[in-house]
């Protein structure tokens, strides 16, 4: 790095003398600085995008502890005994929320969602209805399937009930009128009936997910919506652990600057700590 103090002026304005003078390696205090940035960035993404906010509140995080991976965390003891702990016995719900407690929701979060993105690619490449599946169709749905596939005769066919099948094809197109694959319902009812297995998987890890206000059918209705996301929450965890790894040689540069493992508000607010995206 050519210049790190005047990068460093761009990235914080020209008072940087205090930062010059703690003797810290000015070029590891630039790339923390810069990681802070990019978090902010992939947090102001996903909100824009997805519409939830990874800077999570003290009490969403707090409502998150429901969710074992989360609330129990390993602590080695001075005997070097592994003790396990449960984070919602030991802490309030305003409590602020740590670096490392942001990390832990975030693989949680990214495992919870990788199970569906392999899912869809293993099992359901070709679903037919999910650019327009929303969690309040999964049930009636099902009761379409279940009705058109009784009026269907093993003989007959629908001789004797076309005009209610195509009542309630008519219902079911209403529902799904880009999802021209999906159509007509009395030739595709099995297929719909097997896909709805998927549809209730994603609604259960949406409901896990709930105190995020997550609408993961909303997200795969965009192009490449559930990759971009993984993608997103990748990279906030990697440079989470790279501004951890990176501060122990720039403590000081760190303090002064107001950035705190204990509260990741700092970290993304850019009131408390004032940072140039360009820089």
């Amino acid at each position: 790095m050519r210049d790190p103090k005047r990068i460093l002026q761009k990235l914080l304005g020209p008072e940087v003398e205090p930062f010059v003078e703690t003797g810290e390696p000015l070029e590891q205090a630039v790339e923390t600085f810069r990681d802070v940035v990019r978090c902010r960035k992939v947090r102001e993404y996903v909100l824009d995008q997805f519409g939830f906010d990874l800077a999570i509140a003290p009490e969403v995080f707090y409502r998150l502890l429901d969710i074992p991976q989360i609330n129990y965390v390993e602590t080695t003891q001075r005997d070097l005994e592994v003790e396990t702990v449960s984070l919602k016995e030991n802490r309030e719900p305003n409590e602020p929320v740590a670096i490392s407690n942001l990390n832990s929701v975030l693989r949680e979060l990214y495992a919870s969602l990788f199970q569906i993105h392999q899912r869809i690619s293993n099992d359901y490449p070709k679903a037919v209805l999910i650019k327009e599946m929303q969690s309040r169709h999964i049930d009636q749905v099902h009761q379409l399937t279940q009705t058109i596939s009784v009026l269907h005769g093993d003989l007959t066919g629908y001789l004797f009930t076309g005009w209610k099948a195509g009542k309630i094809e008519k219902e079911f197109l209403t529902l799904f009128p880009n999802s021209t694959k999906a159509h007509p319902l009395r030739s595709t009812f099995p297929l719909i009936e097997h896909e709805l297995e998927l549809y209730r998987e994603i609604l259960k890890v949406q409901t896990k997910w709930e105190p995020f206000g997550i609408d993961l059918f909303t997200i795969l209705h965009k192009e490449n919506g559930l990759n971009r996301l993984l993608e997103n929450i990748q990279e906030l965890g990697n440079r989470l652990w790279q501004i951890i790894y990176q501060s122990s040689e720039i403590r000081q540069c760190v303090k002064i600057a107001g950035l705190s493992f204990g509260d990741i508000r700092p970290l993304f607010d850019n009131e408390k700590i004032t940072l140039n995206p360009l820089g």
